[in-house]
């Protein structure tokens, strides 16, 4: 968090007060025109380097074939934006600071702009 956080272009989920996190997931949204890399760019550029992460609620459930004509992604905006930009990035009790580390600079290094 402490490296990613304030960066233009990522959104990571704010902490609450009240609330404790589990860390199970770690989302993070991209928004391409700020920070100059799509989060498909970021997922590629992990890759690259044998880093594991996931395109998290993608694609869009009411987008799956079995659902064909029932829904339109359309009326979920926000689900639909949230699906193209959230990259869930590896977390686990056992990672270090350094690999920690190495994740982020690897997304930093996306960034263009």
């Amino acid at each position: 968090m402490e490296r990613l956080d304030g960066v233009r272009g990522i959104r990571l989920n704010p902490r609450q007060d009240g609330v404790v996190p589990n860390y199970a997931y770690f989302p993070v949204l991209f928004d391409e025109r700020v920070f100059g890399a799509s989060r498909d760019e970021v997922f590629e550029a992990l890759a690259k380097e044998n880093i594991r992460a996931r395109k998290y609620f993608y694609p869009l459930t009411n987008t799956f074939d079995c659902f064909h004509g029932m829904y339109d992604a359309n009326l979920t905006p926000v689900a639909l934006c949230v699906s193209q930009r959230v990259l869930t990035l590896p977390l686990y009790a056992d990672l270090a600071i350094a690999d920690a580390d190495r994740i982020c600079d690897i997304i930093l290094k996306c960034k263009r702009q």
